[in-house]
C-alpha cells in the first residue's frame, strides 16, 4: 500500500467501497500533540488506525480509534520525532470521506504568583507550559492532578523537556507533584505535565521568592474579642515563640491575621469578614497563590477562625450539617479532596486564655516519639474491625474491650507514656465521655477523668468515636481531645460529627482513614503532611473499591480534622 503525504493543516478527500482502505503519512516533531480528524459518510463506518514510523495495518498499529460511525477523531501526544502512517478503513458501507490532521504546539504560560489549569485527555499525554525568569530567582511550581490519575512533572531550561531529556523532574506515583529551583537563569523554563496514568484537569502554581514552611492564620479580632487586649498580647507573643522556633530549625514562617490591613498589606490583599469562613478561605487561596507555602496552620478554634458548615452527605444521619477544616485545605471547589498540608490547633471555650497559652507553649517544643507501644480501647461490638486497625498500630498487641473495661477499671500504666493512642468507641454531642457496647449496653469506656494522673506528653491519639473532636462550645472538661491536648498530645486526629465504620474487617471510613494516617506518621511525614496524604490514601482505595466515593465516605473525609503542629512528627523507630 503506498501513503499520501498529509501536512498539518490540510484536509485530503478521497473515497472508500466497503472493506477499502487508503493510506497517508505525516512527519511530526517530538512533544507536539497530532489530531486526526474523519469525516466519512452518515449511513457507513469507517475506523482510523495509526502506526509510528512504519506501515499500518489492521492488525499492526500503535492506535486506533473504532466506533459504529464513520466520523473519528484521534489524538496522540506526546509525539515522538518521525512518521505517523495513517490508514482509513471502511468496515461497512462506501462513500466520500474527509480526513485532516493538526500538529498542535500548545503551551501555557505560567508567571510566579500565579495558578493556571490546563487537561489531559488521554493516557500518555501531555502539556506544556513556559515560566520566563530572572536571573538568581527561586523559582517553585506546584502539580495537583486527578486523584485516581498518574501526573507527572518535567523541568528543562531553554527548551521543552522530554521524559528522556529534562534537567528536572518529579515523579510519585500520585498527580500532586513539586520541582524547586535554588537559583534561577535568565530565560524561559519550559514544563511538561506528562499523564502517566490517567486524565483529567490539574491546576498548575508557581511562585518566586523565599517559600515559607509555614504559613498561620488567625484572628486578630476574635482573639482580641474573646480574650480582652491583655490576653491578646500574650497570646500573639506565644504564636510569635513558636514560629522563632520553627525558624530556628532553619524554615521561613509567616503569621497572617486575616482581619488586619497591616498584615495583609504586603501581599496586596485586603481584610476580611473573621466570622465568614467562606471569605478566609478565598484569602488563604491568594496567600496561597502568592506565597506557594508547604504547610498552612490555624490557631483558634471555631469562635476564631471558625469551621465550614457543610450539608451533610448523607442526609439527616442524625446530623443535618458537618463541620469541616476541609474546604481550607483545598485549593478548588472540590472541598473532598485536601491538596493542603493543613492542621488547626484549637482554644476552649474558657476566656481567660490559660488553655490557649498553654497549647502554643507545648508546639513551640519539637516532637519526639516517646515509645513505640500503644494503647487502644473498642466497643466489644466493633472488636473484629478494632483489632484490623490495632494490628496497624502495634503488631501482636490486643485492644482492649468495653465491656468488660469501663472508665473505672483504667489502669494507668496501660495510658502511661505510649505513642500512639486509638478508641474506637460510641461519642456523644452532650457528653465529655466515651462509651463501649455491648448488646444494649453502654458503659462508660473513658472520660476526661482518666487522664488526671496519665502521663500521655507527645504521643498521637485516633478517635473513631462520633463527635471525638467536637470542640465548639467546649472545655476540657466536657471534650476529651481538648483533655488530651491539655495533657500534651502531639496530636489529635478526630470526627467533628457522627462517625461511620463496620463492626468487621474490611476496613472502610473511620477505620480506614485510621489505618492511613498512621501508616504516613510511621514513615516519619510530618503530622500536616501525613494527614493530607491519609485523606488522599484513603480517597483512592475508596474509589478503586467500587469507582466512586460513596456518601459515608464523603462524610468521613468532611468531617475528620486534626489538631497538631502541622511541622511535627514521630521519630521513626528502625
Amino acid at each position: 500500500m503506498s501513503f499520501q503525504p498529509i501536512t498539518s493543516g490540510q484536509t485530503l478527500s478521497g473515497s472508500l467501497s466497503s472493506e477499502g482502505s487508503l493510506g497517508y503519512q505525516i512527519q511530526v516533531a517530538a512533544n507536539h500533540k497530532l489530531v486526526i480528524r474523519l469525516d466519512g459518510p452518515d449511513d457507513a463506518d469507517f475506523d482510523l488506525y495509526v502506526k509510528y514510523n512504519s506501515p499500518v495495518t489492521r492488525w499492526d498499529y500503535d492506535f486506533k480509534r473504532i466506533s459504529r460511525y464513520a466520523d473519528e477523531e484521534l489524538t496522540i501526544g506526546p509525539t515522538q520525532s518521525g512518521s505517523y502512517f495513517i490508514l482509513v478503513y471502511a468496515y461497512r458501507g462506501e462513500g466520500q470521506f474527509s480526513l485532516s490532521a493538526d500538529i498542535v504546539s500548545e503551551e501555557l504560560v505560567l508567571v510566579p504568583g500565579q495558578q493556571i489549569a490546563g487537561a489531559i485527555e488521554n493516557t500518555k499525554g501531555a502539556c506544556y507550559f513556559r515560566i520566563p525568569m530572572d536571573a538568581g530567582q527561586r523559582l517553585m511550581i506546584d502539580l495537583n492532578g486527578p486523584l485516581a490519575a498518574d501526573f507527572d512533572l518535567y523541568l528543562r531550561f531553554g527548551q521543552r523537556p522530554t521524559n528522556v531529556n529534562y534537567d528536572q523532574r518529579s515523579c510519585s506515583g500520585s498527580s500532586i507533584e513539586k520541582i524547586e529551583v535554588a537559583a534561577t537563569q535568565q530565560g524561559d523554563y519550559f514544563g511538561m505535565v506528562y499523564s502517566y496514568h490517567g486524565m483529567g484537569p490539574f491546576t498548575l502554581a508557581a511562585g518566586s521568592g523565599r517559600q515559607p514552611s509555614l504559613l498561620i492564620i488567625t484572628s486578630k479580632d476574635n482573639l482580641e474579642h474573646k480574650y480582652g487586649s491583655a490576653t491578646f498580647l500574650r497570646i500573639n507573643e506565644k504564636i510569635t515563640a513558636y514560629a522563632q522556633s520553627v525558624v530556628a530549625t532553619g524554615k521561613e514562617v509567616l503569621t497572617v491575621f486575616v482581619d488586619e490591613s497591616d498584615s495583609l498589606a504586603p501581599y496586596d490583599l485586603d481584610p476580611v469578614d473573621p466570622q465568614d469562613a467562606s471569605a478566609i478561605k478565598d484569602l488563604l487561596d491568594q496567600l496561597d497563590r502568592k506565597l506557594n507555602a508547604d504547610h498552612f496552620l490555624i490557631v483558634g478554634g471555631h469562635e476564631i477562625i471558625p469551621f465550614h458548615v457543610i450539608p451533610n452527605p448523607c442526609g439527616d444521619d442524625g446530623d443535618t450539617v458537618v463541620y469541616s477544616d476541609n474546604p481550607y485545605a483545598s485549593r478548588d471547589l472540590d472541598i473532598l479532596i485536601s491538596e493542603r498540608a493543613l492542621t488547626r490547633l484549637p482554644d476552649d471555650a474558657a476566656t481567660d486564655g490559660t488553655f490557649f497559652i498553654g497549647l502554643l507553649d507545648q508546639v513551640a517544643q519539637r516532637v519526639q516519639g516517646p515509645s513505640v507501644q500503644a494503647f487502644g480501647l473498642s466497643a466489644k461490638v466493633w472488636e473484629g474491625a478494632s483489632t484490623c486497625v490495632y494490628q496497624e498500630i502495634v503488631s501482636g498487641d490486643s485492644v482492649k474491650l468495653s465491656p468488660p473495661v469501663t472508665n473505672r477499671e483504667i489502669n494507668s500504666d496501660w495510658i502511661n507514656e505510649k505513642a500512639y493512642y486509638y478508641f474506637n468507641l460510641h461519642g456523644s454531642e452532650e457528653t465529655a465521655n466515651w462509651y463501649g457496647q455491648e448488646g444494649v449496653s453502654y458503659p462508660v469506656a473513658f472520660g476526661p477523668n482518666n487522664l488526671n494522673n496519665g502521663s500521655v506528653e507527645d504521643a498521637v491519639v485516633c478517635c473513631e468515636a462520633c463527635y471525638g473532636a467536637n470542640i465548639i462550645g467546649k472545655s476540657c472538661d466536657s471534650a476529651l481531645s481538648l483533655s488530651f491536648l491539655d495533657q500534651k498530645v502531639a496530636c489529635f486526629v478526630g470526627s467533628t460529627k457522627i462517625a461511620y465504620g463496620p463492626s468487621e474487617p474490611p476496613c472502610t471510613d473511620a477505620d480506614l482513614i485510621v489505618i492511613k494516617f498512621i501508616a504516613r506518621v510511621k514513615e516519619g511525614l510530618p503530622f500536616g503532611e501525613a494527614f493530607l496524604k491519609a485523606k488522599e490514601d484513603f480517597a483512592r482505595e475508596s474509589i478503586s473499591m467500587h469507582g466512586y466515593l460513596d456518601k459515608t465516605e464523603e462524610k468521613t473525609l468532611l468531617e475528620f480534622v486534626i489538631f497538631a503542629d502541622p511541622l511535627a512528627k514521630m521519630e521513626v523507630h528502625s
